[in-house]
């Protein structure tokens, strides 16, 4: 340029050859992907492409015509350019390059202008350092995103691949990841499957992060598995998967000094086995889905990830005009990442108290706070119920109720787990356990002065 100001990157040629190709074969829109006028550097290009876009959406024949009369107004010359681009592209069959080679610039000015906004908000900007990242990393990510087109794929002709994948899980060469207790597997329909957003829910004290830390550790022996604690510090965690491991009181842990000879040995044993653990731990509080989002994208790309558990939904912070919104943005938001990342997610979360108002207070779906779309996106839900954190004189005093009330892939039922508090740790338990159904005030009295006499 004459003033000595390079300009920024683009490709008038793409930008011509997209509108000449869609002008010549109104299908070739299939093979553009994402594409968006804003994507353009012309204005009058992208004027012309919103056109074109709009009267093939509408199922219109568009042509040189049909867009010079709706533009005459608003692009100068319109059907002399028009008819230009369209006679200096010969045909449709080099579209998907044209379009990403569009794309391609128009992400590489928004990298630019993210610099030069970063460099003037840490120069001039009143806001801390942290917020200004925080906004600069949601910005790049939204440049990082690239939605793929996919085609809709004939049910008959996509079979063949399908039933290889049959035979696959036949031979066990793919299959969901073992929760380690098998008849919540079963539960399950073989375990947690990726893709999937698993809900664990439960009221305070009924161990939804002893189990899901459990259930972490398990996975973590075969799997790679991120577990982000907002509520806990990792000296907490480190603490109970050494009394869970090692089979040691947690409050010799936290208290040494009643350590037995057994317990240091068993402490040496839990620490090998933690090390063998393909397990990482953040204990970061107040996440918000981006951060959420680079963690885990982090340890995929230095370990691969299999599993991640976030602990708990209610910490999270989140975009929205009201708590509900910002959750059912959360949620939505960590179904997508569990998909994109191809692996498991069990997603903790709290149980609205009112539930403690209802004689029996064994937790529903319906439960879960702050909003619907929890039950909505999730793939499973798991509730948990301690008989004994209610009635301190229960017969399964050391057993948790574990229902799982909702599952797309299987059918709902309740299991059981043996907890041993004192270790954090649950265990299977007999297979002939039955779950009990509610008693009325008057039958539970009768049932005790049966078993009295």
């Amino acid at each position: 340029m004459s003033n000595g100001v390079k300009a920024p990157p683009h490709s008038i040629e793409a930008e011509q050859a997209v509108i000449g190709a869609l002008l010549r074969d109104n299908d070739a829109v299939d093979r553009i992907g994402d594409l968006r006028a804003e994507h353009f550097y012309l204005a009058d290009h992208g004027i012309i492409f919103g056109e074109l876009m709009r009267q093939i959406v509408a199922g219109k024949q568009c042509d040189v015509i049909s867009v010079m009369v709706a533009l005459s107004h608003k692009v100068q010359d319109a059907g002399k350019y028009l008819n230009s681009m369209q006679q200096a592209t010969p045909s449709s069959a080099n579209i998907a390059r044209y379009a990403a080679i569009v794309r391609d610039k128009s992400v590489k000015r928004g990298l630019i202008n993210l610099g030069r906004d970063i460099a003037d908000s840490a120069a001039n900007g009143p806001e801390e350092s942290g917020a200004m990242i925080d906004q600069a990393s949601s910005r790049l990510e939204q440049l990082a995103e690239s939605r793929v087109k996919l085609e809709p794929v004939r049910a008959g002709a996509d079979m063949a691949v399908h039933i290889g994948e049959i035979e696959a899980r036949l031979q066990g060469g793919t299959k969901a990841i073992s929760t380690g207790y098998p008849a919540l597997d079963e539960r399950l329909s073989g375990g947690i499957r990726r893709g999937e957003l698993i809900v664990l829910a439960a009221r305070p004290k009924m161990g939804k992060t002893a189990l899901a830390m459990n259930v972490a550790c398990n996975v973590a022996r075969d799997h790679s598995v991120l577990y982000l604690s907002m509520e806990m510090p990792r000296s907490q965690l480190h603490d109970r998967n050494l009394a869970n491991l090692g089979r040691i009181p947690l409050p010799h842990l936290l208290q040494p000094t009643k350590m037995t000879d057994q317990d240091w040995g068993n402490l040496t044993h839990a620490t090998i086995k933690v090390d063998e653990l393909n397990l990482f731990l953040d204990d970061q509080g107040s996440l918000r889905m981006l951060d959420v989002r680079m963690k885990a994208k982090a340890v995929k790309r230095r370990a691969g990830l299999d599993l991640l558990v976030v602990d708990y939904l209610q910490l999270m912070e989140g975009d929205g005009d009201n708590r509900n919104a910002q959750i059912e943005g959360i949620t939505r938001g960590l179904k997508g990442l569990a998909k994109e990342l191809d692996m498991g997610l069990v997603l903790l979360s709290q149980l609205n108290r009112k539930l403690e108002e209802r004689p029996d207070k064994r937790p529903k779906p319906s439960d879960l706070r702050d909003s619907g779309s929890i039950e909505q996106d999730a793939d499973a839900v798991v509730l948990l119920y301690r008989d004994e954190v209610y009635n301190p004189d229960s017969t399964e005093i050391g057993i948790c109720e574990v229902d799982v009330p909702l599952c797309r892939q299987g059918a709902p039922g309740r299991v059981a787990l043996s907890y041993i508090g004192e270790q954090t740790r649950f265990a299977p338990l007999d297979r002939s356990w039955m779950p009990r159904t509610q008693e009325r005030p008057l039958e539970r009295r009768r049932r005790g002065l049966a078993e009295a006499l």
